[in-house]
């Protein structure tokens, strides 16, 4: 697991995101397996992991946030050679996203977000909708039911159409929240070749997550270390009641 410090560091260059420069971008040139290990391994670091607790923010509630993922060992997968053109920021993949949630009436929270990936290409827009089976309380774990949708927009020669269905556990203490949960994520990915009809791959796969929430009132922030295909770390700075 990266050291917090490092965190502090990958998060700080994932924000520059935006920066119009580009670094690496996905090849209409890949090979059919080289595209499929790629849209498995991709579409794992890029689902929208919660990075929050169970406990519903309740009628008033809301929170905005700014968040950002670390997977050291991309850059090292075969598929780079012919999926990708150019190199990543850092020597790692990173998707960084900002996105509000807020409470509704009888225990359902909704989410929306957007993110793109370090240095890249690859934009993502996120949308979820979660509700309490258990709220929680002082002595009882909250329990929700959680559900999930991602897809790219303006990007390149890859689309990604993805949805995702979860169960989460978190108790709430004074100053930490810990939390952890699964789920099943399914993900299809397009890719329009240079030269070519489009060809696509689908994968299912579970996914589990644990983390744990610092409230500091302004801010909150989280740690999260999640489980696709590889672990991968994030953290979340966030505002809100």
């Amino acid at each position: 697991m990266p050291r917090p410090s490092r965190l502090e560091i990958f998060f700080l260059l994932a924000l520059l995101a935006a920066v119009p420069a580009r670094a690496w971008e996905v090849s209409g040139d890949a090979t059919v397996d080289d595209f499929h290990a790629f849209h498995r391994r991709f579409s794992a670091d890029a689902y929208f992991f919660p990075r929050h607790r169970a406990a519903p923010l309740g009628l008033i509630g809301f929170e905005v946030y700014a968040d950002a993922t670390y997977d050291r060992t991309f850059d090292d997968e075969p598929f780079v050679g012919t999926a990708i053109d150019g190199g990543f920021t850092g020597g790692f993949l990173s998707v960084a996203r900002v996105g509000a949630r807020k409470g509704l009436p009888g225990g359902i929270d909704l989410g929306v977000s957007y993110g793109r990936t370090l240095g890249g290409d690859v934009k993502l827009i996120s949308a979820e909708i979660q509700y309490a089976l258990i709220k929680g309380g002082l002595l009882s774990p909250a329990l929700a039911v959680r559900v999930t949708g991602t897809r790219t927009t303006g990007s390149g020669a890859y689309d990604l159409d993805q949805y995702g269905a979860e169960l989460l556990l978190s108790k709430g203490f004074t100053v930490l929240t810990p939390y952890v949960g699964a789920g099943v994520v399914r993900s299809k990915g397009t890719l329009q070749p240079s030269l070519g009809p489009s060809f696509e791959d689908t994968a299912s796969r579970g996914v589990v997550y644990g983390g744990v929430t610092l409230n500091l009132l302004l801010p909150k922030i989280t740690f999260e270390i999640e489980k696709a295909d590889e672990v991968q770390a994030a953290v979340r700075v966030g505002f809100g009641l």
